[in-house]
Order: structure tokens, then sequence, then C-alpha cells
């Protein structure tokens, strides 16, 4: 598998750049086609049809700061959430179980501010053609060079975030303590989910597997993007043990270090 990155020309990382957007960038692009209104942060709707019987703990964790009903406490996902029921019939309360009865919950969650870099996992050159419209040219990176590919854009972002802050031109904001800050990355493929899922019975378990592709929203899409195949690099900055959000929409890293990475 080659994960391809579809280019205009003169974005080619040959060239001598790199650019990685955030995803507050992803919701204002110009360009139709990869612009998303809402990167990073959605809507689910969780129908409970009929008599469906939950974990007290994910009731907890929808009815937001309603009425609890012990049990564990609420499952906290990283970022913002905000949850709640827009209908809610208890038919059953036991312990680390209960009975809903055609119930619906809403979660709405947003990832935390980062940097990201989206390309496309395809099986052959020919698939990097016609990925996007407008773009004439890409460049991929194989399969056994992704963790490689992850390591150098690290350090290029951590080095350029505290030469940038020592000339006063500020990503992060101008408070921040740059004297050892920490670029964290994670890197897979995106899940392109359905923003509605109907639960039925004891359908507990496909509760468990939806909630966990919400955790971590900045490798959440809605199903309408799946056609971009798209695998993605996240960086966030750590700075104190704290999540430090940029004050930028982007930046333009010197390239040439992956050059023996890339083709």
């Amino acid at each position: 598998m080659l994960l391809a990155k579809s280019c205009q020309k003169r974005f080619h990382v040959k060239n001598g750049t790199i650019k990685l957007g955030t995803l507050h960038e992803y919701r204002i692009i110009e360009n139709e086609e990869l612009i998303d209104k809402h990167e990073g942060m959605l809507t689910f709707y969780l129908n409970f049809r009929g008599r469906v019987r939950i974990q007290t703990q994910w009731f907890n964790t929808i009815n937001g700061n309603g009425i609890s009903f012990g049990g564990p406490p609420p499952i906290l996902f990283p970022g913002r959430t905000r949850t709640h029921f827009e209908k809610l019939h208890v038919e059953q309360n036991f312990g680390p179980w209960m009975v809903l009865l055609e119930s619906r919950g809403v979660v709405s969650r947003e990832a935390p501010n980062g940097f990201i870099f989206c390309m496309s996992r395809v099986e052959r050159k020919e698939n990097c053609v016609g990925i996007f419209k407008g773009c004439d040219d890409y460049w991929y990176v194989t399969e056994e060079k992704v963790h490689d590919f992850a390591r150098q854009l690290v350090y290029l972002l951590r080095c350029y975030l505290m030469e940038q802050h020592a000339k006063g031109n500020y990503i992060l904001p101008p408070e921040t303590d740059m004297s050892d800050p920490m670029v964290h990355c994670e890197y897979g493929e995106v899940n392109y989910i359905s923003r509605e899922i109907d639960l039925y019975g004891e359908d507990f378990m496909s509760l468990e597997e939806y909630m966990g592709k919400m955790r971590d929203m900045a490798f959440t899409k809605p199903e309408s993007y799946s056609k971009e195949r798209e695998y993605r690099f996240s960086f966030v900055v750590i700075v104190g043990g704290k999540l430090v959000e940029p004050i930028v929409n982007s930046v333009f890293l010197d390239s040439t270090s992956l050059m023996e990475l890339v083709f």
C-alpha cells in the first residue's frame, strides 16, 4: 500500500516546503472538495429503537449533566463534548444496566485544535491520479516509511515552533513556555461513520464500538467523505503537561530532510 498526496505542481513536496494545516483551517478552506466546515467536530444521534439495554455508565455519559443513576462516572472524551437526551424513557434501572424505551441521545464532539497532514491510502501509483479535482501532480510514501516520515515531521514542526517563537513569530500563544515543548503525533486511517446509529435489544456492543470511534475526533469524518480514503497525521503540542492550541491556520516546513522518504 502507498500513502499518496494529491497536489498542484507548485505545492509538490520536492519544491522545498510541506504545509501542515490545522483542523480549524479545513473548516474555512476555499477548495470545495477539501473543505469540511465541521472538521474535527460532529454531532451524533443515537436512536434507541424499542426496548434497548445499555450499561448505566453509557447512560450517564450520554445524559451529560442530567440525572445520574449511580454506577461508574461518565466516560470522559478528549476535547469538547456536549451530550443530552432529546427523548428519554427509562423503563428499568438495575445496577450496572438500564433499559431504555424509544429514546434518542445526542452527542456533540469537537477535537482540540492541532496540526494535521492528510494523504490518501491507495494500492498503486495509478490510483494517485484523480482523487481531487484541481490537483495535477502527486507524490507518495511507502507504508514501510510511514513511521520515519511521521517522526521527521514531528522533529521539523518542533524546531519550527521554537525558532519562530524566539523570533516573535508566534505559532502558539505568546505566553507559552517554549523551553521544552513536546509534539505528539498520531497517525492512521480516518474512520468514516454515520452520524446516526440505530440500537435494538441488547445491542450494547454496537454502542461500545460506535462511541469508541467518537473518542478521537481528529480521525473521524462523515461517510460522505469516504471516497478520499484518507490517512491522517495529527500533531498536538504539549507544554507542561497541557495541550496548547495553535493561533495560526497553517505552517510551512522545510521539506529537504524528507526527500529520502518520498517518491
